[in-house]
């Protein structure tokens, strides 16, 4: 009989043992915070959802829970005031006073600690930048003068140091915790946009297989998939968007057809945008009956701004847009990230250059047609 229950007793514990599902637990007491309820969210897509709700008694609020793998989340609390945190499965303690969230502390998990450290290094860069930012529009406002001049190549000179810091800060955090779930995702949003292709497969290389799952991993190897078919030496890659007036065209109605092409991304909100369109304007011009042709795809999310500046700009070459803002389909075939940006493609439709500007531009299309 007692061997019976001790098999009974041992077949529980190991049931118990396999069923048993990792979580987190993340215990917060904010001195001076009102709420009675406070929100746990997700980042999906790239915006926080809700996902949980913890009632307040006396600052303290608990939420539980289980993850596959660690992510950022927010916890939002009263004034729309949030902490942004990474979460994995472990038991996470949070202590501040809602009115000094700067000295909050987090503990109990490597991830979360690592995206603190991170963050507030960050934010400390940011906050400079912001600074030297406004002290430039502020004296670009005064009367021009020697001094004036003097001062605002200082200031710019500060600013890029400020931008030199934040890259070496990304570079750290990537390269000293690569088996850390934290460093893909910061790698992606803080590093990537600004990486040419080689550079960011080995970003991508450099990971510990341990961590081959991260979501923020897989989608760094689909950008460098992306990136590849798009990179020099490649065929166009066709879409059709609607003109001003609602009709549709597609690239391949130009692409490919014996002229070479320039597939230009824009918007009317883009103050280096219009810059440039003078550029354009001016090379179309002179180019247009010589086998050139500028096919460009605005990011606008309403009609008439896009309409007024294709007027204001003097542009006559084609124009399409969804008006989907980023969200473009052209935008995700094509994987940029900022604006202005642009592809030349030759007679056949072959990209052979990219992001020429000003006498940039120039140059290689006299090389090409003159």
């Amino acid at each position: 009989m007692k061997k019976l229950i001790y098999s009974l007793l041992a077949g529980f514990f190991m049931f118990s043992a396999c069923t048993m599902q990792p979580s987190y637990k993340i215990t917060g007491t904010i001195e001076g915070l009102e709420s009675s309820q406070v929100i746990l969210k997700s980042l999906n897509k790239g915006k926080f959802v809700a996902i949980d709700s913890a009632k307040v008694e006396n600052g303290t609020f608990v939420f539980k829970g289980s993850l596959t793998q660690p992510d950022l989340h927010a916890i939002s609390l009263a004034d729309k005031q949030e902490i942004q945190l990474f979460i994995d499965n472990s038991e996470i303690t949070i202590h501040g006073n809602i009115k000094n969230m700067a000295e909050l502390k987090i503990e109990g998990s490597q991830v979360a600690s690592l995206f603190k450290s991170f963050s507030d290094e960050m934010n400390t860069i940011n906050t400079k930048m912001r600074d030297i930012y406004n002290k430039y529009v502020q004296l670009s406002m005064t009367k021009d003068s020697d001094e004036k001049t003097q001062m605002l190549k200082q200031i710019e000179g500060e600013y890029v140091e400020m931008e030199k810091k934040s890259g070496d800060l990304v570079k750290k955090y990537v390269d000293e915790n690569t088996s850390s779930y934290v460093a893909p995702f910061v790698a992606l949003n803080y590093m990537a946009p600004r990486l040419s292709l080689t550079e960011l497969e080995k970003v991508v290389e450099s990971f510990d297989p341990k961590i081959a799952d991260s979501k923020y991993l897989v989608k760094m190897r689909e950008k460098v998939s992306k990136l590849k078919k798009v990179s020099i030496g490649q065929p166009f890659i066709d879409f059709t968007l609607n003109d001003p007036e609602g009709n549709p065209v597609a690239l391949s109605s130009v692409a490919g057809k014996g002229k070479y092409v320039l597939l230009d991304f824009w918007a009317s909100w883009c103050g280096p945008c219009r810059a440039e369109n003078p550029v354009l304007v001016e090379n179309y011009a002179k180019y247009k009956d010589k086998g050139f042709e500028i096919f460009a795809v605005s990011l606008d999310k309403e009609k008439k701004p896009w309409v007024d500046a294709i007027k204001k700009d003097g542009i006559a070459w084609i124009q399409v847009s969804d008006l989907k803002f980023w969200n473009t389909a052209a935008r995700e075939l094509y994987e940029f990230n900022s604006i202005p940006h642009n592809i030349l493609l030759d007679k056949n439709g072959i990209i052979i250059a990219k992001d020429l500007r000003g006498e940039d531009l120039g140059a290689k299309l006299a090389e090409l047609l003159n």
